[in-house]
């Protein structure tokens, strides 16, 4: 079996001395959409913190390409592929959308081609200035600019936050696509649950920084009642604290 591009080894992250993800193991191989999902709280966007060298576990390891990261800082990680994009547009509103690729991200020259291939409409709106844009629009230029790092591993924290479903309908299908053409991984929190798991491979699901649930996205998707009993922290029955529900076992007779 190949290494996983990135991979999630029994990590247990905090702020202080309490925990709020524990024990936390989930991997994404080339090619894959991986869904990290649960309720608001649950320990989401901190695992991401971590993946990005922005918080110290408090114990186990994440791995990229199979080395440890703990030894790089957040800007040697992004340099080597391992790419967040927040929940944040994080976009300037008195620079056009030309002019966002020709800033650099943490020393990183963007691809502008990568973007317009993915968005044809950035390149219609390319001498726009970007607080004239949409809030759709604003998020396209935020996973544009994203995609033009040409990240190996690209994450991506509520890419919906903000705007309409439907809106949110056309860019999901972007990071599948991305994945499929590029062998990249992506790792996704959405709280359009049904969304995010009609791209994704496998998904995930934390509550109260426990994993209590995991398996295919279409068998995940298919379960609702097993979903929905998730979200409530429930998993076959048990509290959260239990161990997880592996979705293919549950389903077996």
């Amino acid at each position: 079996m190949s290494t996983p591009l990135l991979e999630l080894d029994r990590l247990t992250l905090g702020y202080t001395s309490s925990p709020v993800v524990r024990d936390l193991s989930l991997q994404v191989g080339a090619g894959q959409v991986i869904s990290l999902l649960g309720p608001n709280g649950a320990g989401k966007s901190t695992t991401l913190r971590a993946c990005s060298r922005l918080l110290d576990p408090m114990s186990g390891r994440v791995l990229f390409r199979g080395v440890d990261t703990a030894d790089l800082s957040a800007v040697q990680v992004a340099r080597q592929g391992l790419v967040q994009m927040s929940d944040e547009r994080s976009v300037f509103r008195a620079l056009t959308v030309e002019e966002h690729f020709k800033l650099r991200h943490r020393g990183q020259r963007l691809d502008k081609t990568v973007a317009y291939d993915y968005f044809p409409a950035l390149a219609k709106l390319a001498k726009r200035r970007t607080g004239l844009l949409s809030g759709g629009e604003q998020q396209m230029l935020g996973l544009g600019r994203a995609l033009a790092r040409r990240p190996e591993v690209l994450m991506v924290d509520e890419l919906s936050l903000g705007l309409a479903p439907v809106i949110v309908q056309r860019l999901l299908p972007i990071l599948r696509r991305y994945a499929d053409e590029t062998s990249s991984g992506v790792l996704l929190i959405e709280q359009h649950v049904q969304m995010a798991l009609s791209i994704s491979d496998h998904a995930y699901v934390l509550v109260h920084g426990d994993l209590i649930l995991d398996g295919p996205a279409d068998q995940l998707a298919r379960d609702r009642h097993l979903l929905t009993a998730s979200y409530m922290g429930e998993s076959g029955g048990q509290h959260a604290a239990s161990e997880p529900t592996n979705l293919q076992d549950a389903n077996k007779p």
